[in-house]
């Protein structure tokens, strides 16, 4: 939808490995059990997809960057971009998820009801007995559940759950957005340790599993919104790199590879009118060569000021989808700051923060960590 990449994470296989392992031999169904609980497990991810498109679209709709998403064993991860949006905005996104698990949930009820009173289902046990099935009936009831379930889940004022990002928002108007990220991180932390206790006693492995998710997913929420704020602190014209002014619109193309091929801005009396791209001069290499660089440069580029924030910059490149973008300060050129300096930065930043890097490789090795 709308260029949404949709990812499958490996680790999803184990999902269907126990859902053969539950429904074909711990239920002692065979093999009708295992396709049951194969299909039934598909039907539950695209509701899942469904959820997770349902925040993308609206994310979509405020003028947020949407990556993709991403499936995993315990549910869905729609990575969006990380933006100060207005809190009511937020909410509504974290919102949207639930709301379209409960709008399945609504439209399947009729049909479970009518199973129900076509087969005089009254008990608890009878339903109990109902839900075990693995025909169509059990199906209706089972995608039921789950959607309510996705939806209740998800409602949890803990982060990361949708019902975590609402508090998040809620918070944020009274103490702001970090301090508001992380009392939704600690509630997450402290429900996670409640699903891990719950999964030990219970002798459930997937409680535990969801848990570790949580809390890897909290940190790295936690210290991306810490890093955001230490960039929106940080004036681009601190770290651009200058490179002698840029170089001329009349110069010819052989001329801007001769100290290395890099990106270039490209100015005239001071002024940035264009952007020479690296991979765009190799690609006309050695064809092109006498070519003039107007003839060739981006005139697309819109620059940013020196006193914007390095966060507002690279925002910049990541919707223009360039690895570089040009500075200026009173309308002429300051110099151009790269993905390079970027990640200068981010080092930087994350070298006053070693404890947080442990973490970020347990998101990394899920498949969480955001571009």
């Amino acid at each position: 939808m709308r260029g949404i990449d949709i990812k499958v994470h490996a680790s999803l296989c184990l999902a269907f490995f126990w859902a053969i392992w539950y429904w074909g031999v711990s239920l002692g169904m065979g093999v009708n059990g295992a396709l049951f609980g194969v299909f039934l497990l598909c039907e539950i991810f695209i509701c899942v997809v469904g959820h997770e498109l349902a925040h993308g679209y609206l994310a979509l709709r405020y003028g947020l960057v949407v990556h993709d998403i991403t499936l995993l064993p315990i549910g869905g991860v729609a990575r969006i971009e990380h933006s100060l949006i207005a809190p009511r905005k937020e909410a509504a996104i974290a919102l949207a998820g639930p709301l379209l698990n409960l709008v399945v949930a609504a439209g399947l009820l009729p049909f479970v009801l009518l199973v129900l009173i076509s087969r005089h289902i009254t008990s608890p046990i009878a339903l109990l007995e109902l839900i075990q099935e693995t025909g169509f009936s059990g199906m209706l009831v089972h995608l039921l559940l789950a959607n309510i379930m996705l939806a209740v889940f998800n409602l949890l004022p803990a982060f990361p759950m949708d019902g975590g990002r609402v508090l998040r928002a809620g918070l944020s108007v009274f103490g702001g957005r970090v301090m508001a990220t992380r009392i939704a991180v600690v509630l997450g932390q402290a429900f996670a340790l409640l699903l891990l206790v719950a999964g030990v006693y219970t002798r459930d492995i997937v409680l535990p599993m969801v848990a570790i998710f949580i809390v890897a997913a909290a940190y790295v929420e936690s210290s991306v919104i810490d890093i955001e704020s230490k960039l929106r602190k940080l004036r681009v014209g601190q770290f651009a790199l200058w490179d002698m002014g840029g170089i001329s619109p009349d110069s010819p193309v052989s001329y801007a590879v001769s100290g290395g091929s890099r990106d270039l801005a490209v100015t005239s009396q001071g002024k940035v009118v264009g952007m020479l791209w690296r991979e765009d001069v190799l690609a006309r290499l050695p064809n092109d060569a006498s070519k003039k660089v107007h003839e060739i440069m981006d005139t697309s580029v819109v620059p940013v000021t020196a006193d914007s924030s390095i966060y507002d910059a690279h925002r910049c490149m990541v919707l223009s989808r360039r690895p570089a973008i040009p500075i200026v300060e009173n309308g002429l050129y300051r110099g151009i700051f790269t993905s390079e300096r970027l990640v200068h930065v981010h080092r930087h930043i994350q070298d006053h923060a070693p404890h947080r890097e442990r973490y970020r490789g347990i998101a990394v090795a899920l498949g969480l960590f955001g571009r």
